[in-house]
């Protein structure tokens, strides 16, 4: 179903019924790749594709696809489905929208999940660099095709560990599932949301007042590493380190993530 969020339409896909509970995809992905999570969890769970994925729109210009303005098309969700809070779950990309929309937006957050996510990038020469390298990315897509580039995107050795998980079918199947995506839609989430367009949140962290869950897998180092700094900043912060798994434990070891987020979702 298809819902006109801050001037922007979202497909979004719901299950079941209960408390709300808000899951944010990746990038490349699209809600449908939260739903096996999501049969999982408890509660009424909600899961957009977010802008220029999926099946939601894929505007040209650029604005709508910042970090805030993706948080306003969230806030406007919730105030369509009359939901006033929920648990957030927000995953990598997603994750990084969770945060951001966790501290913009609290009146909506009962709950804070993050899996595999971090605040940004605080060194200015560091986040410049990242900067360029996701407009070359944005740019390859457009040069050499959507299909090359989310091949080349999976075969990165961030994703070394899914690929150990996922027989030869089940990584085509990713692959056609990220293929649904507007190129353009691609692009400009690197352009306008990626990491090196993103205002860090270090700083804020601290003035996160409901709990929050950092996920991470063993074999996922970089983002480990990130978590850990966050939890010395959080109020009400917990870290579970998935065994086994690197930056997608909600796919690799998708059993033990979601019974930890369910017990993180019935605390109050």
């Amino acid at each position: 179903m298809r819902f006109l969020c801050d001037g922007i339409n979202l497909e979004v896909d719901q299950v079941d019924s209960g408390q709300p509970v808000l899951l944010i995809h990746g990038f490349t992905g699209a809600g449908v790749t939260m739903r096996p999570l999501a049969t999982r969890l408890d509660g009424h769970k909600i899961m957009p594709d977010l802008i220029g994925h999926g099946k939601s729109e894929a505007p040209a210009q650029l604005s709508p696809y910042t970090l805030p303005s993706m948080s306003k098309q969230l806030s406007a969700l919730l105030h369509q489905l009359g939901t006033e809070r929920a648990g957030v779950v927000g995953y990598s990309f997603g994750g990084r929208i969770a945060l951001n929309f966790a501290l913009s937006h609290p009146h909506h957050v009962e709950s804070l999940t993050l899996i595999g996510a971090s605040p940004g990038i605080y060194d200015d020469d560091a986040r410049e660099q990242r900067r360029l390298a996701d407009l070359q990315l944005a740019n390859s897509i457009s040069q050499n095709g959507l299909r090359f580039f989310i091949e080349k995107w999976l075969s990165m050795p961030m994703w070394e560990s899914l690929r150990e998980h996922m027989t030869r079918e089940q990584l085509e199947n990713s692959i056609i599932q990220r293929l649904s995506s507007h190129p353009l839609g691609l692009a400009n989430s690197l352009r306008a949301g990626g990491t090196g367009n993103m205002a860090p949140l270090h700083e804020q962290i601290a003035d996160i007042a409901f709990p929050t869950l950092l996920v991470t897998g063993d074999r996922d180092l970089k983002f480990l590493n990130i978590a850990r700094e966050m939890l010395k900043d959080l109020q009400k912060g917990s870290l579970k380190v998935i065994q086994g798994a690197g930056h997608a434990t909600h796919i690799e070891r998708l059993d033990e993530t979601a019974e930890v987020i369910n017990r993180h979702l019935s605390c109050k």
